[in-house]
């Protein structure tokens, strides 16, 4: 049981990694997005006048501009940001109530049962916090995300453990 406890724990942490990372390239892509926004409709002016020969070019930047501005609400990055911080922030805290108890887990300070019926209620704490902040969201799984998630855990576990 105790391998059960510390498989879940490493779970978690790794999971929590890769929300992290998730959200830091999501928040990337949003600021690319409000940053290309700005540029296009605060320079085009002003390059338009300047470069008279090469308007289509700018004429295609202002419309792209235009298009995201426009579009800007509907593509994930944005709102992925609404809830990831707080989904993350809430996996951190669950972690680390599993990381104390991981102790008294691993001393065998707890029974058979015990542990299991700790493992549970971290199970079920984990169940209410993904249905909160994933109920109406879908997080497309992203292997490369995942890769940089595992070698984190690793690094962690292996610093800490």
């Amino acid at each position: 049981m105790q391998e059960k406890y510390w498989n879940y724990m490493v779970q978690i942490k790794a999971w929590t990694f890769y929300l992290d990372i998730y959200a830091e390239d999501s928040y990337k892509w949003d600021r690319r997005i409000n940053i290309y926004g700005a540029i296009a409709s605060s320079s085009s002016i002003a390059a338009w006048t300047i470069w008279r020969n090469w308007s289509f070019i700018w004429a295609a930047i202002i419309a792209i501009s235009q298009v995201l501005t426009a579009i800007k609400q509907y593509l994930p990055f944005g709102r992925r940001l609404k809830y990831l911080q707080p989904f993350i922030e809430d996996m951190k805290l669950l972690y680390l109530k599993m990381e104390y108890d991981w102790y008294k887990v691993a001393a065998g300070e707890l029974s058979e049962t015990e542990i299991n019926g700790l493992l549970y209620s971290y199970k079920k704490e984990y169940s209410g916090i993904e249905s909160k902040y994933l109920k109406e969201e879908i997080l497309v799984e992203n292997v490369k995300y995942k890769n940089k998630a595992d070698i984190k855990t690793e690094g962690y576990f292996k610093n800490n453990f």
